[in-house]
């Protein structure tokens, strides 16, 4: 019998990034449910300036159903990434791990195989860099926490 580790108590920034990851899983998680239930149009004309708006509705209406299916795994694993923070879960970890692969397996048939950038503006780029770099940095928040036991 190996003696049990003691619960450690998070501290308050750990409850305040596990908040605002939270906050970005329900914007990611948004963004899908907008997709789906929005013409490309619609979706096009909230994500998009005027000038990008046409080709990027165009853009949207060509996803293919298993990127779309993509991009909402990724957008749930996030989310429920962020419920496993809040609930000090370990399982935080490996959810955001999936959201990764699932996110950058979407921006690859975007980027390479779509060549999304001449539909998107550079401040819609720069979003899904952002997106990136924000799942990278819940997946080594999440590893830390659970090596310094606040995760169970």
């Amino acid at each position: 019998m190996t003696p049990q580790s003691p619960d450690i108590r998070p501290f308050l920034l750990f409850w305040i990034v596990s908040f605002i990851l939270l906050l970005w899983g329900f914007a990611g998680a948004s963004i899908y449910i907008a997709l789906l239930f929005e013409t490309p149009e619609e979706f096009a004309a909230s994500a998009e300036d005027a000038a990008h708006a046409e080709i990027y509705a165009d853009y949207v209406a060509n996803i293919p159903a298993w990127a779309i299916g993509a991009g909402i795994a990724a957008a749930a694993a996030r989310l429920f990434g962020a419920i496993g923070l809040l609930t000090r879960r370990a399982w935080a970890l490996p959810l955001y791990v999936i959201s990764l692969a699932f996110f950058l397996a979407a921006l690859y048939r975007a980027f390479v195989l779509s060549n999304a950038a001449t539909a998107m503006s550079l401040p819609h780029i720069g979003i899904q860099v952002v997106f990136t770099l924000l799942t990278i940095f819940a997946i080594w928040f999440s590893f830390t926490m659970k090596s310094k036991g606040v995760l169970r």
